[in-house]
């Protein structure tokens, strides 16, 4: 199955499109954007949710002491999926080459689009070669959600 960014137009307009090369002013770490944790008492172990500029780690607990550390580029994010119902809910985000997958249910309602928004603003910057990057964290911040943002339908 052939997905559309696969497709070869995609991939001459990828190729052919004017690449921007921006010195990070932050010796080069992916900067953290967004740290959540499910519930407590719904889970026992606490999985965590780390989303940094550059890609998405999940801190799976499995146990006491075992971790299981699952991490997906930017490039690589294929879609999210958000929902919520009216104090928690659940987040999946899929891979596009066919990996991982990152599902966290348990959260926050208010964590859950906060995250969703993230995302889509990093994928859609990273495919797109977007720079979006600012010296300042919460300004960059503001920018991404506002990337990723989708309108709530009243």
């Amino acid at each position: 199955m052939k997905y559309p960014a696969l497709s070869d137009i995609w991939r001459l307009d990828f190729v052919s499109r004017p690449k921007t090369v921006t010195q990070h002013a932050h010796n080069g770490q992916s900067r953290v954007l967004a740290r959540v944790r499910q519930i407590f008492p719904l889970t026992l172990f606490t999985d965590e949710l780390i989303v940094e500029e550059l890609r998405i780690i999940w801190f799976r607990r499995k146990g006491p002491w075992s971790n299981e550390v699952i991490s997906i580029m930017a490039t690589d994010i294929a879609c999210v999926n958000a929902s919520s119902g009216p104090f928690f809910g659940e987040i999946h985000i899929k891979s596009l080459t066919g990996g991982p997958e990152i599902m966290v249910d348990n959260l926050l309602r208010r964590d859950v689009y906060k995250i969703r928004s993230l995302v889509e603003g990093i994928a859609l910057s990273a495919r797109e070669g977007l720079t979006i990057e600012d010296t300042s964290l919460d300004v960059e911040k503001q920018n991404l959600l506002r990337a990723g943002n989708i309108p709530q339908m009243t």
